[in-house]
């Protein structure tokens, strides 16, 4: 057994299960060499398949089979040496013994995988339970792609479907095999093919169906490799089923400061041109440091990012051994990021904190998570711990000078106005929009790139480590994942799609006209980032820049108690956390950025017309992501089309969740584009505390928090009211009336309790010489408990700014 080691441990538990696949591909009517009908039989068999990828294969496959303590019946697939026996306790810890299908009759397994996020008890109510997801919908491709991850009544799962995906299992099994791929380099390419085919597997067809195979195979496979890991070379499968000891340790990563980095920008006040860019480079290297800094962390110690079970919004969750050896490496790892920040100014701030757990805590994953999470508060307490005792001394090559861009790092020398991090977030700023893979680089990484402790990171695949942008799924010979984090940034190539200009001559042209044109060392591409001035032009009416900021309510409580039922049984396994960490990742990463950038994807969901569609796949493309993952984002763009576009993801939010009380809560607010990064943040983050306050699902604009259904009640107003406002007939309304009505509006809510109705007169007074229509439309405002008189003072604003 000297040869199984934690590498291989994390192999046979990420493919324990695969036999699940193609037992359901093959019901009835088994290939030859599967011994029986069950799951574990297919297991072994597929592993075979592949016998030349895999050194040991037949001791790979015996341990990824073996995996059922349970199985009495069938003594064959009981675990007997400690490398099975390792798997099938990481089996067990990830989710629970399940009873298995096996017998050779009856149909083949039919059930869906469900809406983990349905599945959640909050406010003691849960989700819409009994949809699931589609295997393959119709038309399309096998294979996760934007806009499919939504629960349907009828979902299309049967034996066809199951028989396609392992179809094409098997050709991107032949596609990786050209690599030859060993190691960590195999690990990863199965990783990233099996989140593209088996994100909508069920894991278990006879329990609670709301975990996926994908989610329930990396969860084992990570637990199986620290648990080898604590135990050494040779444990004996007494230590192995030991559970008093805190065998684990979960290591929870954090940024502090985040905001204030990312928005500490000057460019509007001091003139040093390019705004957009920087602010798009500063949220890549959030995301990018986080990513380093658990990466730094599993280099050290000897692991793969299969041990990050959980990673978004700045923040990750890395299962590891209880040791000496990764402690220590913990340690290094705090002191050299702390060193690294406090000589980056210290505007972002890095927490580490550690929580050692027993087994048993995996049976109520989410009670560890709560007490990690408190160990992480406390770091919070103390930042920069490593340091205090240190005094920072200024190297006497560098100026003193303050970064004209950030005012926080010195400029690189006395006559240079910016920092080199200012300097280097303009040229990333620009090729993002033109890149798809972020390399992590362990030496001469391509210029530019951010440099972290242990790691560079460039816009260009590295060897070492590549995230990539968008959901490709390709095998390669080196390590990568897909990781959604660049964003999108409107480029002139969005502008031109709005069909006002012939070609970008002509749109440098006008811009120059309105003083919007930002020159750029070597001219402007058409992919290149458009500035904020820019997209406030692009606003129809008044020409103001828009910003909205969202946040999914109670997530909190869902991740705390979600899992808890009527009965106050848990059921957090770490593969239903992970797997909840991950759906809500994938929809404000993924498919909040496929709405801005492809529209049409959503049309039939949302129930658009053609033209409809067509008409907003010219406009949101304007839309800018400052951030958008975990569970809240941060946008700017044109403001009437932010307003439009808020609507529309709110709605796909509720067919994503499925939940009644898991809602969307969020602020907006218009500003001239010359508003100072920090203060419109500021403005934007009040408006979405408001809606908080003020009750949640609602939105937060133009002064008053309405909520969505409402909100969308008053679209009709704003349309009706800009036609009558156009209204060619001297009876029509002028923007006189309009602002009668407002006063008639702030009278009836400030005055004496008393006198409050006594508007309903006044308003029909003011109306008297108006023609028909328009008499009857606003007098609907006399019933003062219709949303359109409560919340007058936003379809009336959004209609003059409309105007302007």
């Amino acid at each position: 057994m000297q040869s199984f080691t934690p590498l291989k441990a994390a192999l046979a538990g990420l493919l324990h299960d695969l036999g699940k696949l193609y037992q359901r591909a093959y019901w009835g009517r088994p290939p030859e060499g599967v011994s029986d009908w069950s799951h574990p039989a297919y297991t072994a068999w597929a592993v075979l398949r592949w016998r030349e990828w895999f050194p040991d294969a037949e001791e790979l496959a015996r341990a990824a089979a073996r995996h059922h303590e349970g199985w009495h019946t069938k003594p064959e697939w009981q675990p007997k040496s400690p490398a099975e026996w390792c798997v099938a306790l990481a089996d067990t810890y990830a989710s629970s013994e399940r009873k298995e299908v096996d017998e050779k009759s009856g149909r083949a397994p039919e059930t869906p995988l469900k809406s983990v996020l349905a599945n959640l008890r909050v406010q003691g109510v849960y989700g819409e339970k009994d949809w699931g997801y589609s295997m393959v919908r119709a038309g399309q491709e096998v294979g996760q792609k934007p806009g499919e991850a939504y629960p349907e009544a009828r979902p299309n799962v049967s034996q066809d479907t199951y028989w396609r995906i392992v179809e094409r299992l098997d050709a991107r099994l032949d596609e990786l095999a050209r690599f030859k791929p060993s190691g960590e380099i195999l690990l990863s390419n199965l990783l990233g093919i099996f989140q593209e085919l088996l994100w909508n597997v069920p894991s278990d067809t006879q329990g609670e169906p709301d975990v996926s195979l994908f989610d329930h195979l990396r969860l084992t496979g990570a637990i199986a490799a620290a648990l080898w890991a604590y135990h050494g070379t040779a444990p004996t499968v007494e230590a192995l089923r030991d559970e008093a000891p805190e065998k684990f340790l979960l290591v929870l990563g954090d940024l502090g400061g985040i905001q204030g980095h990312i928005y500490r920008i000057q460019g509007a006040q001091t003139g040093v041109g390019g705004l957009a860019k920087r602010l798009r480079a500063r949220s890549l290297e959030v995301s990018l440091a986080a990513e380093a800094m658990g990466l730094d962390l599993l280099r050290r110690t000897g692991f793969t990012p299969l041990q990050r079970i959980m990673s978004a919004g700045g923040k990750f969750y890395l299962l590891l051994p209880n040791t000496e050896a990764v402690k220590r490496a913990l340690e290094e790892v705090r002191k050299e990021w702390e060193t690294w920040a406090l000589e980056q100014g210290a505007t972002l701030l890095p927490f580490l904190a550690e929580h050692a757990f027993a087994p048993a805590g995996f049976k109520a994953f989410s009670k560890e998570l709560q007490q990690a999470h408190r160990k992480l508060a406390l770091a919070k307490l103390r930042p920069l711990s490593s340091r205090l005792d240190k005094p920072y001394l200024n190297p006497t090559n560098v100026s003193l000078r303050p970064c004209a861009a950030c005012g926080v790092r010195p400029a690189k020398s006395a006559s240079d106005a910016l920092c080199c991090g200012c300097e280097r977030d303009a040229h990333l700023g620009r090729l993002i929009p033109k890149r798809q893979e972020v390399g992590f680089f362990k030496d001469n990484p391509p210029k530019p790139h951010y440099r972290f402790p242990g790691w560079s990171v460039a816009l260009k695949p590295s060897k070492h480590y590549t995230l990539r942008t968008r959901l490709d799924f390709a095998p390669a010979a080196y390590p990568w994942e897909p990781r959604l984090l660049a964003g999108h940034i409107p480029t002139l190539r969005d502008a031109l799609k709005l069909g006002n200009w012939r070609d970008l001559s002509e749109y440098q042209d006008w811009a120059r006209k309105q003083g919007l044109w930002e020159e750029e060392e070597g001219g402007r591409e058409e992919d290149d980032p458009l500035t904020l001035a820019e997209l406030a032009e692009f606003s129809t009416g008044a020409k103001y820049l828009g910003a909205l900021m969202l946040d999914a309510d109670r997530m909190g409580e869902a991740f705390a108690t979600g899992f808890v039922n009527e009965k106050g049984q848990d059921h957090s396994s770490p593969s239903r956390i992970a797997s909840l960490s991950r759906m809500l990742e994938l929809f404000f990463a993924g498919e909040v950025l496929e709405l801005i950038r492809n529209p049409e994807t959503y049309a039939e969901r949302l129930g658009w017309d053609e033209l409809k569609a067509r008409e907003k796949a010219r406009r949101y493309p304007l839309i800018y992501s400052v951030y958008a993952g975990g569970d809240d984002l941060f946008l700017l763009g044109p403001w009437d089309v932010l307003l439009e576009f808020a609507l529309d993801l709110e709605a796909l939010y509720r067919q994503f969740t499925q939940h009644n009380n898991l809602t969307l809560s969020g602020g907006f607010v218009l500003v001239n584009p010359s508003l100072p990064i920090p203060l419109l943040a500021e403005a934007v983050q009040e408006a979405e505390k408001q809606a908080k306050k003020d009750g949640r699902n609602r939105l937060h604009l133009f002064g008053q928090s309405v909520p969505w259904n409402e909100l969308r009640g008053l679209v009709r107003w704003v349309q009706d009211f800009q036609r009558h406002l156009n209204a060619e007939s001297k009876l029509g309304l002028s923007s006189a009336l309009a602002y009668r009505l407002l006063r008639l509006w702030k009278q009836h809510k400030q005055g004496d309790p008393a006198q409050q109705m006594r508007y309903k007169p006044l308003l029909a007074y003011t109306l008297r010489e108006r023609n028909e229509e328009i008499r009857q439309h606003y007098l609907q405002l006399s019933n003062h408990t219709d949303p359109a008189w409560k919340h007058l003072p936003v379809w009336l604003q959004w209609g003059l700014y409309l105007e302007r």
